[in-house]
């Protein structure tokens, strides 16, 4: 935090000194020798003195006298001045040799010498009483004077107040208006006899009666900022009461008994009742009816009166030795010394007299304390809320109160997750108030992405200064998973059925995976990334991030890396955040582009959702809204997914915006790696009807295998899973369309991708029977397939349609080629389209196939079995993990 004050028309600055009222003063000892004056900020800069000076060296300033004292080693002089440079003297003129160093201490100057080599002093006033403190000294330089201060040791003994004094006392205690001084000459007084107290609740203070010293106080709640309020014709003050944040109200039992009543700074004091009093004990205001109750033990009655004394009565005689008093309701409460009880009474009548609780020896004050909710919380689980008529329950915010009007939830079922760098903060999407509320993460420095896993509770999140963390949403079980090897952790996304978690390193330039709790740590991409991004995991399927580098694009790949793909690489500038509509599309943000676009989850059928937006960061979708964080706006905004429309504001005025979520018990799906992580020693990847069993990059003293659990005991335990998911699916959404289709409106349909880049078309001729759609398998372990099969000038094949009691084969099984697409749906006419698809091919062979003009496509013919002669396909090889593998290939692929 270096800067530079001053710079012009300085020749040779020497010793500068600085006053804590604003100013500091330096001499210049160059070929126009100077002292000058400046504010601490450079301003108001002034020359003080000019003349006669010659090598003006040392400088110091006397706080007590308010001068200003310098050593010329040129005119061998010690002189002063007052600060603006009026009044100059000299102190000690033409006998220094050649002084230097300069400070000032109580009634003492003291100064260095060159020539001499030695250190001296002398009066400042006068200058006499020279005397030289060290000699011999070579290289003397500057001199400054340290002394301890005797009161910042222990308060100097003191039990109050510390106040310096001049020498030789040093230092003597003090105590506070109103309290004596005892005679160690360091304590102070103690509490007497503290008998009333009354806590001002709003103001945060508490006010006190002292029998012992006949004084009546005030302080804050934790005890400082005493101030004594009332000391003057106090005789043994007792009870005290406020009302309102008005008055102050006390009672005294000396020998002239009396009420009294101030403000409650204690000004204006007036003395409300002052006879027929004995002992004035217990005192209490009654808000309700305005009116002042007293019980005195003397008189044994206890009596009230309006608040200003007049209107007094008795309420109760005869009382035996009242002491405390208390109103709770329709009722006064007061304690009985001679009877060791508590008795009540109506508080208008006097009457219906009884005894609330007997023989309580040692029986003083008593407070009567009501609330609505404090018996059990009002039934509440939550917030209970006091109303006239009654109690209302209440949630947290972003809660909804459930149907019994008394039970929450501990958090909402659907809501917000949004980092903004040093907190964490949640959004209820329950309810329509859309009001943030902290998370209790702490520690947090510089968080830039979260994810949350909703089978442990744990919400996970990257921190550049703190690494990969996770942590229960209520603050608790915080934990460091990944502690090593980061340099810039952009995106995170958590696979909650297989139980990993994948992150983008951009200082690094890789995409990592590892278990929940950061063991089997592995890197599946380390080339042809630039500026990896954000970072999207689809639990049965793929995994998708952004790039913002040089070259921008949007990439897929399977969940252990392999079969890397570029989605999107053109018309993009900064793609930030991304998302996904699982089964559906992917959404993304682009921050120098300004929009939100999709696509589906082949990069195709792009769409612009919001043009213009100003530099969103992140997103995240549910139901039918995609929200963002934005960084120029500093907002959470949200749109209509599917139209762009209806852009909102959920939050704003957020500064630091970076990632958002959402959580919701709607985001379920499973897979084969969901069970018993699919028997995988270390990592399991699951695919669409599939799973990969992969190895850490670093062995961790286990023995690791890329076999797992056979697929079909896999499939077995799975399928109860996934035929009840789909029959509640299939059952919500026909209670939907049933209950909200509109005519009006066409429903959107999405078909299975492709992944086509071009198609033709192959006519099969085909009686009049209805189609049945079945899939062809190339048996490897049978070297044959379930059929013959012939086909001319076919390249490739995606998707085959059978007619019922037809067979179809083909001839050359080298040209057909797997095909991730699946099978595509024929339509009941005369004839039956088998398509084409060039996008299994590698690059060369697609190149050449856009080329090619046509393709030529004949009819197929039936065969007999016999006539075919089937070729296999390579076996697929696993992807490389540095660890031998054990796990056989599957003995059957989908052609």
């Amino acid at each position: 935090m270096r800067t530079v004050l001053i710079w012009e028309n300085l020749d040779r600055p020497r010793d500068i000194v600085v006053d804590p009222i604003g100013f500091m003063y330096w001499t210049d000892w160059g070929a126009n020798p100077k002292i000058e004056r400046a504010g601490m900020d450079a301003s108001s800069r002034i020359v003080i003195i000019s003349s006669n000076l010659t090598w003006p060296n040392g400088l110091a300033i006397d706080y007590e006298t308010k001068r200003l004292y310098w050593a010329d080693a040129g005119m061998k002089t010690i002189e002063f001045g007052n600060f603006d440079g009026s009044d100059r003297q000299v102190l000690i003129g033409s006998q220094l040799p050649h002084p230097f160093g300069l400070t000032v201490h109580l009634d003492k100057l003291y100064w260095t010498d060159w020539q001499s080599k030695s250190i001296q002093s002398a009066d400042k006033l006068t200058g006499l009483g020279r005397h030289t403190l060290a000699e011999n000294l070579e290289n003397l330089m500057d001199i400054h004077m340290f002394h301890q201060n005797p009161c910042a040791v222990n308060n100097g003994g003191c039990s109050h107040l510390c106040l310096l004094a001049p020498a030789p006392k040093a230092s003597s205690c003090a105590c506070p208006t109103g309290i004596n001084l005892q005679s160690d000459g360091k304590t102070c007084t103690p509490l007497m006899t503290t008998d009333g107290l009354a806590v001002d609740a709003v103001g945060r203070k508490i006010y006190w009666t002292d029998t012992g010293t006949n004084r009546i106080e005030v302080a804050n709640m934790d005890g400082s900022m005493r101030k004594v309020l009332v000391w003057q014709n106090l005789d043994s003050p007792r009870a005290i009461a406020l009302y309102n944040e008005m008055y102050l109200y006390w009672t005294d039992w000396g020998e002239h008994a009396k009420l009294e009543r101030s403000s409650m700074d204690g000004s204006d004091r007036q003395v409300l009742i002052s006879n027929n009093l004995g002992w004035p004990n217990g005192l209490a205001i009654d808000m309700a009816g305005s009116q002042l109750l007293w019980a005195d033990a003397h008189t044994e009655r206890i009596e009230l009166a309006d608040l200003n004394g007049q209107n007094r009565r008795t309420l109760v005689t005869p009382v035996q030795h009242p002491y405390g008093l208390t109103l709770l309701g329709p009722h006064i409460y007061w304690t009985d010394w001679q009877s060791r009880s508590i008795q009540r009474a109506d508080k208008n009548t006097g009457t219906n007299t009884i005894t609330v609780r007997a023989n309580l020896p040692g029986l003083m004050d008593i407070q009567a304390v009501f609330n609505k909710c404090g018996k059990r919380n009002g039934g509440c689980s939550h917030l209970c809320l006091p109303r006239p008529n009654g109690t209302s329950c209440a949630c947290p915010t972003g809660i909804l109160l459930k149907g019994d009007g008394r039970s929450c939830d501990d958090s909402p079922e659907t809501y917000l997750l949004f980092s903004n760098r040093v907190s964490v903060r949640r959004i209820s999407l329950d309810t329509n108030d859309h009001t943030d509320v902290h998370v209790p993460v702490p520690e947090l420095h510089n968080v830039i992405s979260l994810d949350y896993d909703s089978v442990d509770a744990k919400l996970y999140y990257t921190d550049v200064t703190l690494d990969v963390i996770r942590s229960n949403l209520d603050g608790t079980g915080m934990e460091t998973v990944i502690s090593q090897g980061l340099k810039t952790t952009d995106g995170l996304a958590v696979d909650w059925v297989s139980r990993n978690m994948y992150w983008t390193d951009t200082g690094r330039n890789t995409i990592e995976v590892a278990r929940l709790d950061g063991t089997s740590r592995k890197v599946l991409v380390n080339n042809s990334l630039d500026e990896p991004r954000a970072i999207a995991v689809f639990p049965s399927k793929f995994l998708f991030w952004t790039d913002w580098g040089h070259i921008a694009k949007i990439e897929r790949s399977h969940l252990d890396g392999s079969d890397r793909k570029v989605l999107i690489n053109t018309d993009l500038g900064w793609p930030n955040g991304l998302t996904l509509d699982y089964d559906t599309r992917i959404f993304w943000v682009d921050a120098h582009l300004d929009r939100i676009e999709s696509s589906d989850l082949n990069g195709k059928l792009r769409q612009i959702l919001v043009s213009p937006v100003s530099h969103p960061f992140a997103l995240t979708q549910q139901d039918r809204w995609i929200y963002w964080t934005d960084w120029q706006t500093k907002s959470i905004q949200r749109v209509d997914k599917h139209t762009g429309r209806n852009k909102e504001t959920v939050l704003a005025n957020v500064e630091g915006l970076m990632d958002i979520i959402v959580v919701s018990p709607q985001r379920q799906t499973t897979n084969l790696c969901g069970v018993n992580n699919g028997g995988c020693t270390h990592l399991c990847f699951a695919k669409t009807n599939s799973f990969v069993c992969a190895c850490p990059d670093e062995p961790d003293g286990r023995p690791c295998s890329t076999e797992g659990l056979h697929i079909s005991y896999v499939i077995g335990g799975v399928l109860t899973i996934l035929a009840i998911l789909i029959l509640i699916a299939a059952l919500i959404i026909y209670h939907k369309k049933s209950k909200f289709a509109d005519p009006g409106v066409s429903n959107l349909t999405y078909s299975n991708p492709s992944y086509r880049t071009s198609t033709q078309e192959v006519k099969i001729e085909a009686s009049q029977k209805p189609p049945i759609y079945n899939q062809l398998r190339y048996k490897k372990e049978q070297g044959g397939v379930d059929g013959g099969y012939t086909k001319e000038k076919i390249r490739i094949v995606e998707g085959v349609c059978l007619l019922s009691n037809e067979e179809l084969y083909w001839d050359d099984l080298k040209q057909i080629k797997p095909s991730r697409g699946g099978l595509h749906t024929c339509m009941r006419t005369d004839t039956v389209s088998l398509q084409a698809s060039s996008a299994s091919l590698d690059d060369g062979e697609t190149e050449q196939l856009l080329q090619e003009e046509a393709s030529e496509c004949s009819s197929i013919t039936t065969l007999t079995p016999s006539a075919i002669t089937p070729q296999r396909h390579a076996q697929h090889s696993l992807p490389d993990t540095g660890w031998a593998s054990s796990r056989k290939p599957s003995t059957e692929s989908e052609v």
